[in-house]
């Protein structure tokens, strides 16, 4: 899905921009502060929106955006993109373009404006549009600026204020005026990192005016181990206290207000053809417990549907009836959520509709700000004292596992007059772990056959799954990488999935390798102990600027065997080894017999946030892992 890369929008409205009416020779990239250049591949020169709310819920948006592209990476920032709907109308969008200069070089005609379906070849989201331009222009460095306005007629929240829209790229100059009239009621609140003060003043119809300003802010590079740069970076949200949708009136007074909102949307939307019911019935006929009803439910439901991808901003708030989805065979997240919630039903399994930020590694929402600052919608399913979310959009994911992509996370659940917060599940441990068995077996030669498993378990097993789904060749670059094992021919290379509660990923591997270590005059040879489980280097980062961020608890263990010819010995083996830290500990232990040693190396990782002073630690610790991992084992003969 497009994002609008000058301003990362909070929630599901979209931002516009406005004429802005300066010479364009203010825009000569040499007038751009040193400072702000360093790091950066674009720099926002001068960015003003302007959001004016009435009190019948109606809000014009208005957006001055000039950016600098200083090379070839910061023409993610080029790029104009905003949706609309029948709820938020697009006009006077205009656009140049000025050279290093600050010459205007040409003023993009409307007919580069393309417009077009957000979700082509799905007649259900026909009415969602999406304007777009991508200015081609390569002479380095280069400006443009774009500028429309955008209407909103209904809303239950709206685009606030970002300071950073992404990694290296620095800002100018931002302001944010958000003006409210005598009887418009609109709520806002900053990050933690949001410590702007806004002036504030009122004009003689009563209007209140509102401006924050962030001048000259330099360039953020991604460092290893960040977190969101919305947890990072000055964020201000903005929303009604209470709207109106299509008639559904609603509140952001509360969490369980917002709810009963949600929940008057799906009413009535429950029902499908009695020839559906049948099915469900005989398909649970003789299941002999709501887990098992469930299970099957939902692997019917998989194999029937596919995704439309549209998300919850976009296609509209509301889930088409279930009835919709069975004649189709396919919806939003929504749609296909409201339908498995509507099969349940028939099945007597207690469900409940809920609402959630989504997205491997996504910031949680702040859960003292009541508004949807939600993307997406999945089930909860009950069973005593153990709690199910079901993501209803994959056809992969098994019954039980909804995985990176809602984990850990707040989420709204939806229910009659009783809405209410709930975290989803963490996994530790024990569900995100990879277990790697490795056995060398070494020639006379310098030569080894290598046999080799590696278990994906849990949360790990999305790892092992995108390996899965490559091609063969695909699968081979990326384990030889993986693995930097020198002049290795990959003789087996399988992959078995068990879609259970806790999914698995067997990883089945054999090699034969031509050289394995160093031959010495002697004909020693020397070649380290760990070739399949290094850990990547980070760099040393000075002054760092962002906190850390490790999202999960995660252990990888691996068994690594060497067996060596009978007129060998072993003359250098590794120590054992420990460390420990607050980010994680390793363990090496070493196993050693007549003509085999065995390494069972496990390593730790400990979920948590952490400041930016920390990070010399965490490398600190990296580095010792890395130095016992790189010891020396040397084989002799005899």
């Amino acid at each position: 899905m497009f994002t609008n890369i000058f301003r990362a929008t909070i929630g599901f409205a979209s931002t516009l921009l406005v004429v802005l009416t300066v010479n364009g020779q203010e825009w000569a990239a040499s007038k751009i502060p040193a400072e702000l250049k360093l790091k950066a591949n674009a720099v926002v020169r001068f960015e003003e929106t302007t959001m004016s709310i009435n009190e019948k819920g109606e809000a014009i948006e208005e957006i001055s955006t000039v950016v600098t592209i200083l090379n070839e990476k910061g023409n993610d920032y080029n790029k104009m993109v905003d949706f609309y709907n029948k709820y938020a109308s697009i006009s006077g969008i205009k656009g140049k373009i000025f050279d290093k200069n600050g010459k205007k070089v040409r003023t993009i005609p409307s007919s580069e404006i393309r417009d077009f379906s957000a979700i082509q070849g799905f007649s259900l989201y026909e009415d969602n549009r999406v304007k777009f331009i991508n200015p081609e222009y390569g002479d380095y460095p280069y400006t443009v600026q774009y500028s429309y306005k955008k209407k909103h007629r209904s809303f239950f929240m709206l685009p606030g204020w970002r300071v950073y829209a992404g990694y290296n790229l620095a800002v100018e100059k931002t302001i944010f005026n958000l003006i409210l009239s005598p009887n418009a009621r609109v709520k806002y609140k900053g990050n933690s990192a949001l410590t702007i003060i806004p002036t504030t003043s009122t004009d003689s119809k009563g209007n209140t005016k509102s401006t924050w300003v962030a001048t000259n802010m330099p360039a953020i590079e991604y460092e290893p181990f960040a977190g969101g740069l919305g947890e990072e970076t000055p964020v201000l949200m903005v929303a009604p206290e209470s709207f109106t949708m299509d008639g559904y009136f609603g509140s952001n007074n509360s969490w369980k207000e917002l709810g009963d909102w949600a929940y008057r949307l799906g009413e009535g939307r429950a029902v499908v053809s009695a020839n559906e019911k049948e099915k469900v019935l005989a398909l649970i006929a003789d299941a002999e417990s709501d887990w098992e009803k469930a299970k099957r439910i939902y692997e019917y439901m998989q194999n029937k549907v596919r995704y439309v991808n549209v998300a919850i901003g976009i296609g509209g708030w509301q889930p088409f009836p279930a009835e919709t989805v069975e004649t189709l065979s396919y919806g939003d997240c929504k749609a296909l959520t409201n339908y498995m919630h509507t099969l349940l039903n028939i099945a007597g399994v207690k469900a409940n509709y809920c609402l959630v930020k989504a997205g491997e590694d996504t910031p949680n929402i702040d859960p003292n700000f009541v508004c949807s600052q939600f993307n997406h919608a999945f089930l909860l399913i009950p069973f005593g004292n153990d709690t199910v979310f079901v993501e209803c959009t994959s056809q992969e994911l098994p019954f039980g596992y909804n995985g990176t992509f809602t984990d850990d996370r707040h989420i709204l659940v939806i229910e009659k007059d009783n809405s209410y917060l709930k975290h989803t599940n963490i996994y530790g441990r024990d569900k995100n772990k990879i277990i790697g068995n490795y056995t060398f077996k070494l020639g006379e030669n310098s030569d080894a056959k290598v046999f080799a498993s590696n278990t994906f378990v849990g949360v790990a097993s999305e790892e092992g799954t995108m390996y899965k789904r490559l091609t063969p060749d695909r699968q081979r670059e990326i384990l030889l990488r993986r693995l930097q094992i020198s002049q290795a021919k990959i003789n087996k290379l399988t992959y078995t999935e068990k879609k259970q509660r806790v999914p698995e990923v067997l990883e089945d591997i054999e090699l034969t390798v031509t050289q394995i270590g160093q031959t010495t005059s002697n004909k020693s040879t020397i070649l380290p102990f760990n070739q399949v489980s290094l850990l990547d280097d980070i760099k040393r980062v000075s002054n760092r600027k962002t906190g850390m961020v490790i999202r999960r608890d995660k252990q990888l263990i691996d068994t690594i065997k060497f067996e060596i010819p009978k007129r060998f010995t072993f003359e250098q083996v590794p120590q054992a080894a420990f460390i420990e830290s607050e980010f994680g500990t390793y363990k090496l232990e070493v196993f050693a017999e007549k003509k085999s040693i065995t390494f069972v190396r496990t390593l730790d990782w400990n979920k948590g946030n952490y400041t930016a002073e920390k990070y010399e630690e965490l490398f600190q610790f990296h580095r010792k892992v890395n130095e016992v991992d790189r010891q020396m084992i040397m084989v002799k003969p005899l």
